[in-house]
């Protein structure tokens, strides 16, 4: 029986696998560079939501909100704001030079929403960068550190002792949000800090920019 040569075709199958190896592997070399190439896809950061507070006069205060330092309290106010809790409410106490406060319905700073919030500052074990100077919106409380609701205050002048031991959650974004915030602390008060002229705020809104933000975790006033 004569045996089949196999130089030739043996040489060429070797050569085949070898040809088709090296293709394969400089495919994937190819892809690897591509990968590593090709421009990363950076995600914008959610916009923070921006709270208006319309005055019965028309004229406004805008504030940027500052979730990432303060999510539970942003989540409050905006839960607050936007089912029209501060309606028609006043900034029912002006301390000309320090700062003006609102969001109590019966405009005497013992009402509330019903319920309390945990107070998202240091001294609280919550850590919270807002600085309390001029221009920044912070929520009022009573003793306890967990005994905020929807009552809050604006700084008209910088007093960083209140920080760490007050929830500030956002800051004026504009000169014509501080000048708004002037005239109406400037306002003559009687002796208990009630303007005499009442300052009243139409609406509060808060435009979240398409973001949903959770409701509030609160804790129910006791009866």
């Amino acid at each position: 029986m004569r045996r089949r040569k196999k130089g030739f075709f043996s040489d060429r199958r070797r050569l085949v696998a070898v040809i088709v190896a090296g293709a394969l592997l400089l495919a994937g070399v190819l892809v690897l560079i591509l990968k590593l190439t090709e421009p990363k896809v950076v995600e914008e950061p959610d916009p923070n939501p921006v709270a208006t507070i319309t005055m019965s006069d028309g004229a406004q205060m805008r504030f940027e909100l500052y979730p990432d330092q303060a999510p539970n309290t942003v989540a409050n106010f905006i839960s607050l704001a936007n089912k029209g809790f501060y309606n028609n409410q006043q900034f029912y106490r002006v301390v000309a030079g320090v700062f003006i406060e609102g969001g109590d319905p019966e405009n005497k700073g013992t009402g509330g929403p019903g319920y309390t919030i945990k107070g998202e500052f240091s001294e609280n074990g919550f850590n919270n960068n807002v600085s309390h100077r001029r221009g920044a919106i912070s929520m009022a409380r009573q003793s306890g550190y967990d005994t905020a609701g929807s009552q809050f205050f604006i700084m008209q002048g910088s007093y960083p002792e209140y920080d760490g031991r007050y929830a500030a959650f956002g800051s004026a974004q504009d000169a014509q949000s501080l000048a708004v915030l002037d005239a109406i602390a400037s306002q003559p008060t009687d002796s208990t800090y009630l303007p005499l002229t009442r300052q009243v705020i139409r609406t509060i809104h808060v435009d979240t920019f398409g973001v949903e933000y959770e409701d509030p975790v609160t804790i129910k006033d006791e009866e």
